[in-house]
């Protein structure tokens, strides 16, 4: 099922939860308490919108079944989880979700997604600004204000793949790609500053999939890139860059033991998990005596969801994550000829692709912060193919 090809009327409505959506995005990289804030606004707003009108207003989607299905094992793993108290506090991920809905909802014209993206990319280029100042000035090892340096570089990465397709295609307005081309140079640098080999490895990986999808020569630009990177960059970057593959290092081997003991923890409790909540006192359990980590996550989303929710739910998680994908790369391959919708789902498509190799070295899928953008990327994927028939931009 494809998203609904029927515009939706434009309305004083659907500009307020248009301004709420994208500032919640916006400002999710400076405050999570901000952007939890908007984000209760908008469901406060929808439902009374819903009820002014006496009707639903969420549209159907191709992934509405595989949500219910997340849902009902979320709901399914909390009644059988070990701390039943934790595991309904996380469930309030599940809200999350609702952004995709609320970007068809909001996001009614051409306009709305051209300057909600630059809104965004703007926000972050100034806030990469700042960042890189202090990271300079203060002389610290990673880049980092307002959330953790991981987190942070999950963030900067999403952006950066977001934003790349709008430079590379033919027909994007030339004050746009302009705008977009300089929004993206401090995010990149914010990016390797951070230090963050997770998110590295993600946008490596979603640029490498857009070289082959977009133009294959990108691949060659990756590698100039590349090649300069370790000829020129400070020797902490390119050392951490080199301890990628490094099962030595020291962070490498102290993942290496949380994914052991955690598939010890899923030995356990192989169906449905111990339920969606911190694992410190579960892992302190399992832990060897010289394992000095706390195990509250286990920084990979796959062990943490085995270990979590069981072989169920990471059976049904994976199967949802398949599906975007596939409707993704669906709606890239009927709207690349159009500059907004293709660049669009290109862009969506990879920074899915970078969201799930950092997945495969941090819990990104429990970070509040990365789910917001996610889900956002989501949505306007799947509401741009319909903004092929509303060509005024």
């Amino acid at each position: 099922m494809n998203a609904p090809a029927v515009a939706i009327p434009q309305s004083r409505n659907n500009t307020i939860l248009f301004i709420l959506l994208t500032l919640q995005v916006a400002v999710i990289s400076i405050s999570i308490a901000a952007a939890s804030l908007t984000f209760g606004l908008l469901l406060i707003f929808v439902l009374y919108w819903s009820i002014a009108e006496r009707r639903w207003l969420f549209v159907r989607t191709p992934l509405d079944y595989f949500f219910l299905a997340y849902i009902c094992i979320e709901f399914l793993t909390t009644a059988t989880a070990i701390y039943p108290g934790q595991a309904k506090l996380n469930m309030k991920r599940l809200l999350l979700i609702s952004n995709v809905y609320l970007v068809l909802l909001a996001f009614n014209s051409r306009e709305k997604f051209a300057n909600s993206l630059v809104v965004i990319f703007a926000v972050i280029a100034g806030l990469s600004i700042v960042e890189i100042i202090y990271y300079y000035a203060e002389h610290e090892s990673r880049l980092f204000i307002f959330q953790h340096y991981m987190t942070t570089g999950g963030l900067k990465m999403i952006v950066c793949l977001l934003a790349v397709p709008f430079i590379l295609h033919r027909e994007t307005p030339a004050r746009f790609k302009r705008w977009v081309a300089l929004f993206f140079v401090p995010p990149f640098l914010a990016l390797i500053l951070t230090n963050t080999r997770s998110a590295w490895v993600g946008f490596l990986g979603g640029f490498i999939v857009m070289s082959f999808l977009k133009n294959k020569y990108l691949f060659l630009v990756l590698v100039l890139f590349l090649a300069l990177f370790f000829l020129f960059a400070p020797a902490n970057q390119v050392q951490r860059a080199k301890s990628i593959v490094d099962l030595s290092d020291p962070t490498n081997h102290s993942r290496l033991v949380m994914w052991t003991t955690g598939l010890k923890i899923f030995a356990d409790h192989p169906l449905l998990g111990v339920g969606d909540s911190d694992l410190a006192e579960v892992y302190a359990e399992y832990k060897s005596p010289d394992d000095p980590e706390p195990g509250g996550h286990l920084h990979n989303n796959f062990v943490m969801l085995l270990v979590t929710i069981g072989i169920i739910g990471l059976s049904v998680v994976t199967t949802m994550m398949v599906k975007i994908l596939i409707v993704e790369f669906g709606i890239y391959n009927r709207s690349k000829g159009d500059w907004l919708a293709g660049s669009i789902a290109l862009g969506a498509f990879s920074v899915f692709i970078g969201f799930l190799l950092n997945g495969f070295f941090e819990w990104n899928f429990g970070d509040h912060e990365i789910m917001v953008f996610i889900w956002f990327t989501v949505g306007i994927a799947i509401a741009a193919e319909r903004t092929i028939e509303w060509k005024t931009v």
